[in-house]
């Protein structure tokens, strides 16, 4: 697809850490991340391997070290528990060694904790 996306996958191959800063939606990343995550797909190849115990497509760009997410806006302990654990699977799909989710309730205390 020729869009803003276009490039997506290249850059976030290559990065050894992600920081995803996101607004809360119902325990999930905003629609204009999970848009970038899903077309990050490109990261990988087509043959699968096992990663963390379990079958994964094999990485294009190799491991990276971190995927960091920062969250904001309002959000329940149910939604905490999703998220947190969205972000890990996220992490071991994507090849990250780690996954650390951290949660704010406003963008500009986001912003302050960068």
């Amino acid at each position: 697809m020729k869009d803003k996306l276009q490039k997506a996958c290249h850059i976030l191959g290559r990065a050894d850490e992600l920081i995803i800063i996101t607004k809360n939606l119902y325990g999930t990343y905003s629609t204009n991340i999970k848009n970038v995550l899903d077309r990050s797909i490109g990261t990988s190849t087509p043959l699968s391997t096992y990663r963390a115990w379990e079958m994964h497509h094999t990485l294009r760009y190799g491991k990276h070290d971190l995927m960091k997410v920062l969250v904001y806006g309002d959000i329940t302990e149910q939604e905490k528990a999703t998220f947190i654990y969205t972000a890990e699977r996220n992490a071991v799909n994507n090849g990250y060694r780690a996954s650390e989710v951290l949660f704010f309730d406003s963008p500009s205390e986001v912003e302050r904790a960068l």
